[in-house]
């Protein structure tokens, strides 16, 4: 198989490998789309490197949608052919953790596109505990966005909000874009967006953002407390800069939630007055990931035609010009949400 490969940091190419085969209880997928993400860029760069976290040499693709291609001894409730989207996060249903439903702090860590071979590859072989089917009237496309959305919908469900509650939701890129359409479900009394630059914050709005603010250009914190009364009840950070976080914690109202969803990046140092949090009564939470039932529950939304995610889709690149797919998202120009790799010949 064709397969975008990592060797170590700074060395990658399109190489063959060797399909892979399914063992007992696993499934071979072949994968039509996967998405670029950040977090594949740090991987390349050179930001994550501990084995802990990542094994190389690896196929990253953490995100990405296709089918069925192999069935292993054992899983009699798929066939050959079917639609689905994989879990990232591969809990081992064992640990304290995992029992207690906190299935991505599992203790025996284990990742698509991190530990294992991921959707740049055009075979992945998973165990059935994390396969779900694709809802038939959902593209493969958007069932790549199911990965980060169930990172966004756990970040909501631990904000709590309420009908009529003002959101936030700083940055716009794939998470924030996510962050926008699903927080419109909870029928916000404001929906705001912050960005730092006017086509990112145009695209916020045309994804259902009630209001916009450019940080760079405008007082982020003494626009929203004027606008608002008092500052907002929820704020959603997504960038993930140390400015974003510091904003956050300034912009929500007292007694309101914020919740960390962004990836600052190693050694990067925070410094707010040590007394804003107490002073406020702020809850700030810092979500990391999914459990399985957040991205259960980012199916359902999909399968009854509650969201619509095929918009935050902004550009697309054959497999084969992963390069061209990781210098766009580097260069952070224009509006770039969620950039996708597709497998050539297309699958479907």
């Amino acid at each position: 198989m064709k397969a975008v490969l990592i060797e170590r940091p700074h060395e990658v190419s399109w190489v063959e490998l060797e399909t892979p085969s399914a063992g007992p209880g696993e499934v071979i997928v072949r994968s039509h789309v996967a998405g670029v993400c950040r977090t594949d860029l740090e991987i390349l760069h050179g930001g994550l490197t501990d084995p802990r976290w990542v094994r190389f040499p690896v196929v990253p693709g953490h995100e990405w949608s296709g089918t069925v291609s192999e069935l292993g001894d054992g899983v009699s409730d798929l066939e050959v052919g079917d639609r689905v989207v994989c879990e990232g996060m591969i809990p081992c249903n064992r640990c304290k953790r995992c029992k207690e439903g906190s299935t991505q702090l599992c203790l025996n860590y284990d990742q698509v596109g991190f530990t294992r071979g991921g959707g740049y590859g055009e075979y992945v072989r998973v165990p059935r505990h994390v396969v779900h089917r694709l809802p038939a009237d959902v593209s493969f496309a958007a069932g790549v966005l199911v990965e980060p959305a169930s990172c966004v919908q756990r970040a909501l469900e631990r904000a709590r909000p309420r009908p009529g509650d003002t959101i936030g939701v700083i940055g716009v890129g794939t998470l924030g874009s996510l962050a926008v359409t699903l927080a419109g479900l909870y029928s916000p009394g404001a929906l705001v967006a912050y960005g730092v630059r006017e086509e990112e914050l145009e695209f916020a709005r045309r994804l259902g953002a009630t209001a916009t603010v450019h940080v760079a250009e405008q007082d982020a914190v003494a626009t929203t407390h004027a606008d608002l009364g008092g500052g907002l009840d929820v704020v959603i950070e997504t960038a993930g800069a140390v400015a974003a976080v510091d904003l956050a914690t300034q912009l929500v109202r007292p007694g309101g939630r914020v919740v960390l969803l962004g990836i600052a990046g190693a050694g990067q140092m925070l410094e707010i007055p040590a007394d804003r949090i107490m002073f406020t009564d702020i809850d700030v939470i810092g979500s990391c990931s999914y459990p399985t039932s957040a991205w259960a529950s980012v199916v359902r939304l999909l399968d009854r035609g509650l969201v619509d995610f095929e918009p935050i889709v902004t550009h697309r690149f054959p497999a084969a010009r992963f390069e061209e797919a990781f210098a766009l998202l580097d260069e952070r120009k224009g509006t770039v949400a969620k950039v996708l790799l597709e497998h050539v010949p297309p699958v479907g």
